[in-house]
């Protein structure tokens, strides 16, 4: 558990330095929709599950991100975009696909069961802009495309008879974190 700390940590903190190293500095009184970096925590796919994201948007209307976190078997991670279609002042709704971990399996006791799949992931996330900072709330809806492999490994637990599955496995994931502006 430690190890999968410390890369996590050393993971987010890469990230961090990779984004703000190509961000530029803009002032207060010009106040654009690009070149901006926010850093979050949250929980959901985008973050790696329980994780941290680091959000850069190099020009008008389009964000990229990465993600990194724990979820629950082992680090997981993201990459992807999104496009940010401004409803108000204080919320865009924001179209997004990305690519990395979107499923997890992890079995009490029957562990050959346990997998992660990848592949990639649609849907759409609400930024909830927040305070005088042009921090943010972000909470998404997700349709994960998961392997077949994972699919099929899924179908063989349910139909194991010496396993109790407590979860379903739903078609849809959600997203929650906060973000602050770093720039």
């Amino acid at each position: 558990m430690n190890t999968v700390l410390k890369k996590l940590g050393l993971g987010c903190l890469l990230m961090l330095s990779t984004f703000t190293a190509f961000a530029q500095e803009t002032t207060p009184e010009k106040k654009n929709d690009f070149n901006q970096v926010y850093m979050g925590v949250g929980f959901g796919l985008d973050y790696g599950g329980f994780g941290a994201k680091i959000e850069y948007l190099p020009v008008k209307n389009i964000g990229i991100f990465a993600g990194l976190g724990y979820n629950l078997k082992e680090a997981g991670w993201n990459i992807g975009a999104s496009y940010k279609i401004r409803a108000t002042e204080r919320l865009s709704v924001n179209p997004i696909a990305f690519y990395g971990y979107n499923g997890v399996l992890k079995v009490d006791g029957a562990s050959e069961y346990d997998m992660v799949s990848y592949g990639v992931t649609f849907g759409v996330n609400l930024d909830i802009y927040v305070g005088q900072k042009g921090n943010k709330i972000s909470t998404g809806l997700f349709v994960p495309i998961r392997s077949k492999k994972f699919m099929d490994n899924y179908d063989m637990v349910k139909d194991d008879p010496y396993i109790s599955m407590d979860n379903e496995l739903i078609p849809i994931a959600v997203t929650v974190g906060y973000n602050w502006k770093l720039n």
